[in-house]
């Protein structure tokens, strides 16, 4: 360790400690000598006198020429640095994290965060010395290297972040500082110092009893500075889901939409206006929403058309405030100019109202029966014996209706046509063969996402009957029900049903050699009111299955006599299964979108693009231009990309083939205006250099200093003050003595 001055001209104050000893020398008492009589009885008593002033005014002098040292020293401002640095002239090995999320889109008015967080690592770059080197990393909830390893050219490393991509992405800073001192591991470097500039929302810090840990690993070798380059939002509203409300999309038919709006601030929003428009059309719907209390949210209905088939984006948007990012929301939809139902009916019965399909067919088609034909739900119905001159995949939906069993090629047809992104409904009754549907739908083939146990309930006798329950309407199938308008679902009642047997199908992971692995746990769409399901949907490869505990007709319940609440369900249940089909056009942000596409477009490129987004009153970034060639993927030509770091519409081009959409949706954790309490800062700070920097506060002295080594001045300063007041004390308490 040695000493480093920052002000050296400075010592040359230490000449004024031979001020005190001229003075002292100039005041030594000299004594004249006088023939008294009288003096030679004081002589012993002078002299001791003499020694002992002597000892007090050589201890003074002391004081006073070590005071006037620490002083100069002081002002010198001395710094204690590594011997190892002796000769490096401070250089340093730096990685600087930038916080590129989407809460980096909040503005002040004037400039967003990230606009900030910029102008701070420009700041920290021109203040390293010459012959130091720097790492870039962009730090969301994932690790983007703007400059993976350290470079020696600051002003390319300059230019490189002034133009650095703002996401759309949630934070995470635990990977990106991790991915920082494993950057700087290794590496031969004097002095190694990362860099954290971020926003300082507690989002980002989840994992900040791991960041903490990293940074006391290695705060001997790497010194850490965290720079929080933002003030404190009290306000925002954003959207935190746009959802279509019954999962079908006929071409020209009123679509439902829910918009749900969130005010993340502590006080009340008024009147907050929402509208949605159809791909880049104006707004076809809005309406207001007279109050949000602080921290609540509420929903609104909207209504859109789709005027052609095809795919399609809506977008949802609110009046603009200092974040942005979540005042927009958008989904991806394709509209069909019909959808194709095949109903398996497995008793058709002696006449038409007997049938185990009639009611599905009413619920299905509740047009008069003129209409039928200009209806968008288009239904065929089948016995078993006729399956195997079927096509499956000629259906949107299939629906089997007390089927007693399935023949080997119509199964493993059924089984190809699910796999691949078909949906089937199964409704039991008295004909089926439980033992068939549990060892080869159930567990054989996965066509069925619980197995069937036993039946409960006498369907000729309705004096003992249950109900469906009116709650936990969770699903979004069932949500619907939520609304007491919407009818009552516990006004139907049923005499018999299976009992779904939950527990199996959640051990049954092993996959099938027929179908594959199950792709998601069985979920429940509506219990009865003992708490058993009553119905249970399940994912399997591409496609959708549900099961009901009861049967279609009204053999064993009276629900599909009560069309208030049979035709609706009905309705939704379908849209789910088909939905399935179009659930990958909407992804997450950051999620890889994936489409699987026809033959003839295989080995075609598709080109991608995406709007550029304006945030502050400029664009933030340009516009996306990317291409990828579709190809085989486990034998099925497929479209895959995985840029998806906007959230927004997205378009795809294949030559002359129709436009694809799809959209990414952002986390609404991100718009959360919590930050890092005083407690979380004073923990970071035990293992960090913490700084809450606005632009134009000067930055440069602040790091410099921290380069250089551990500042002297102020103990100094502090020992010279304590110097004083001790020769004060002194000079007076020995005056006394004399």
């Amino acid at each position: 360790m040695f000493l480093n001055f920052a002000n050296p001209l400075l010592l040359f104050g230490l000449t004024a400690i031979s001020v005190p000893i001229v003075i002292h020398l100039l005041n030594r008492r000299k004594f004249e000598r006088v023939a008294w009589a009288a003096m030679r009885f004081l002589r012993i008593s002078v002299e001791q006198n003499q020694r002992r002033m002597r000892i007090e005014d050589i201890l003074l002098l002391i004081l006073r020429c070590l005071l006037i040292t620490l002083l100069a020293l002081a002002l010198a401002q001395p710094v204690l640095r590594a011997a190892s640095s002796m000769f490096t002239q401070a250089r340093s090995t730096a990685v600087i994290v930038l916080d590129n999320s989407y809460s980096m889109t909040q503005t002040d008015g004037v400039q967003s965060r990230f606009d900030g967080a910029k102008k701070a690592a420009g700041e920290v770059i021109r203040s390293m010395p010459v012959g130091s080197s720097v790492a870039v990393l962009l730090g969301s909830d994932k690790v983007a290297p703007l400059i993976p390893e350290p470079t020696y050219d600051l002003s390319l490393a300059g230019r490189q972040i002034q133009d650095a991509p703002l996401f759309d992405r949630t934070t995470n800073l635990f990977p990106a500082v991790k991915a920082a001192f494993d950057v700087l591991a290794g590496r031969p470097a004097v002095r190694k110092e990362v860099y954290i500039i971020t926003d300082g929302q507690a989002a980002g810090w989840r994992q900040l009893n791991e960041i903490k840990a990293l940074l006391e690993t290695h705060k001997r070798e790497v010194r850490t500075h965290l720079l929080i380059v933002a003030n404190a939002e009290q306000r925002n509203l954003g959207i935190t889901a746009l959802r279509l409300e019954g999962g079908l999309c006929p071409v020209n038919v009123a679509l439902h939409l829910e918009v749900r709006v969130r005010n993340y601030g502590k006080l009340e929003a008024r009147d907050v206006n929402v509208a949605i428009a159809v791909d880049t059309d104006p707004p076809m719907d809005q309406a207001s929403i007279s109050v949000i209390p602080g921290g609540e949210e509420r929903s609104v209905s909207l209504f859109a058309k789709l005027r052609s088939d095809g795919h399609h984006t809506i977008t949802a948007k609110i009046d603009a405030d200092h974040l942005p990012a979540d005042d927009a929301r958008s989904v991806a939809l394709r509209a069909v100019k019909e959808v194709k139902v095949l109903l398996i009916d497995g008793d058709s019965g002696r006449e038409p109202r007997e049938s185990e399909v009639f009611f599905l067919k009413a619920a299905l088609q509740p047009v008069p029966r003129a209409e039928r034909d200009d209806y968008f739900i288009k239904v065929v119905t089948r016995n078993p014996t006729e399956l195997d001159a079927i096509r499956f995949e000629d259906f949107d939906a299939v629906i089997s209706a007390n089927v007693t069993d399935f023949g080997p090629a119509a199964l493993a047809q059924l089984a190809n046509y699910v796999r691949t992104g078909g949906a089937l409904w199964v409704f039991p009754g008295d004909n089926i063969n439980v033992n068939f549907y549990n060892e080869q739908l159930y567990k054989r083939f996965h066509l069925l996402p619980v197995a069937l146990g036993q039946t409960r309930g006498d369907a000729a006798s309705q004096e003992k009957l249950f109900n469906l329950q009116d709650r936990n309407h969770d699903h979004a199938i069932a949500s619907l029900w939520r609304d007491p308008a919407s009818g009552t679902l516990s006004s139907a009642r049923f005499f018999k049903a299976f009992d779904l047997v939950e527990e199996k199908a959640k051990a049954s992971g092993a996959p099938s050699a027929e179908l594959g692995p199950r792709t998601s746990a069985p979920r429940v769409v509506l219990r009865f009111q003992d708490n058993q399901p009553a119905m249970i949907e399940q994912d399997v490869g591409q496609g959708r299955i549900v099961v009901f505990a009861s049967t279609a007709d009204t053999a064993w319940n009276d629900l599909g006599a009560r069309a208030g609440i049979f035709v609706p369900l009905v309705h939704r249940t379908l849209g789910h299964l088909v939905a399935r089909q179009d659930e990958h056009l909407t992804v997450a942000v950051g999620q890889p979108f994936v489409h699987i596409s026809p033959v003839e477009l295989m080995g075609k490129d598709a080109l991608i693009t995406k709007a550029a987004r304006r945030y502050a009153g400029k664009e933030q970034g340009d516009e996306l231009h990317e291409s990828r060639r579709i190809e085989m993927l486990n034998g099925i030509p497929t479209l895959q990309f995985s840029q998806t770091d906007y959230a927004g519409a997205y378009d795809i081009k294949v030559g002359d083939a129709a436009h694809i959409r799809f959209a990414a949706q952002s986390n609404p954790e991100e718009s959360s205006l919590e930050t890092l309490t005083g407690e979380q800062s004073k923990l970071l700070a035990e293992t960090a250099h913490v700084v809450n920097w606005q632009p134009g506060t000067p930055l440069r002295d602040e790091l410099e200093e921290g380069r250089i080594g551990t500042p002297l001045w102020y103990p100094l300063a502090l020992a010279a003050l304590i110097l004083a007041a001790l020769e004060t004390f002194l000079a007076h308490w020995f005056s006394k003595s004399k």
